[in-house]
C-alpha cells in the first residue's frame, strides 16, 4: 500500500490534494493509498519514526509498495498525475509540458516561495525553526508583488495561463495567491484577470466551511 503524508492547510501539500480533486479522484478515497496527516501543532514531523523515512522532516512524502520514498510535492505530483486519471494536467504533449513546467515554476519561485519565505521571517511559529529575519518578509512580498503583472497580463484575456486549458500551473498560481492572504495580501488587488482567476479556482478548490445544523 502507498502512503501519502501531509499537512492539509500547507502550501506544498496542497499541491498534491489539488491535483488529485482536479482529476476527479478524492485523496481520502483511494484503494491503493493510505494517507497520514502530520500534525506541525504536536511536532510531528521532528518524531524519530518520520525524520527516519525523511530526514528532511518537510510535508509532502509519498512512500510506494517497493520502498521508494518521494519528499518533494513537484516529483509526487508528477507520479500521481502521470499513474491516476485520464487527462494529464501536466499538459498533454512535450510542448504543452514545456510550457506548464515554465509556468508553474515562474509562479512558485516568484510568487509562491517569496510568500512562504515572508511567512518564515515574520510568524511566531517559525522563530524556532528559522533564524528569523523580520526585514526580509516585506521585500519577499514586494518581489512577489513585482511578478504577478507577468500573471495578470495572461489571465486578463484568458480563463487559464497554458493554452487557456486548466493545469498544475493553474494550481500552483491559485496555492500561491491563497497563500498571500495570511500575510494580508488580497488576491483580487493584482488585476480583474487575477481577481477572476482566483475567485473561479478558490469556488472550485477552495477550503469548504463545514455545514452548520
Amino acid at each position: 500500500m502507498k502512503k501519502l503524508y501531509l499537512t492539509r492547510t500547507a502550501p506544498n501539500p496542497r499541491k498534491v490534494v489539488i491535483l488529485l480533486q482536479a482529476k476527479g479522484i478524492d485523496v481520502d478515497d483511494m484503494d491503493d493509498l493510505d494517507v497520514f496527516d502530520v500534525d506541525f501543532s504536536k511536532r510531528e514531523q521532528f518524531s524519530e519514526s518520520f525524520t527516519a523515512m525523511n530526514p528532511m522532516q518537510t510535508v509532502p512524502v509519498l512512500t510506494l509498495e517497493d520502498g521508494t520514498v518521494l519528499n518533494d510535492s513537484q516529483a509526487i505530483c508528477e507520479y500521481l498525475d502521470r499513474v491516476y486519471g485520464e487527462r494529464s494536467v501536466m499538459g498533454n504533449d512535450v510542448v504543452q509540458r514545456a510550457k506548464v513546467c515554465s509556468m508553474r515554476r515562474i509562479a512558485e519561485f516568484e510568487v509562491l516561495y517569496n510568500y512562504m519565505l515572508a511567512f518564515q521571517h515574520s510568524h511566531p511559529s517559525k522563530a524556532e525553526r528559522v533564524d528569523q529575519v523580520p526585514e526580509l518578509a516585506p521585500k519577499s512580498i514586494a518581489r512577489a508583488a513585482k511578478a504577478l503583472p507577468y500573471f495578470e497580463s495572461f489571465l486578463k484575456d484568458n480563463e487559464y495561463l497554458v493554452d487557456n486549458q486548466f493545469s498544475y500551473a493553474d494550481i500552483v498560481l491559485y496555492i500561491a495567491l491563497d497563500f498571500g492572504r495570511i500575510l494580508k495580501v488580497d488576491p483580487r488587488s493584482h488585476g480583474e484577470g487575477i481577481a477572476r482567476f482566483y475567485e473561479m479556482m478558490n469556488e472550485r478548490f477552495g477550503f469548504k466551511k463545514p455545514a452548520t445544523s
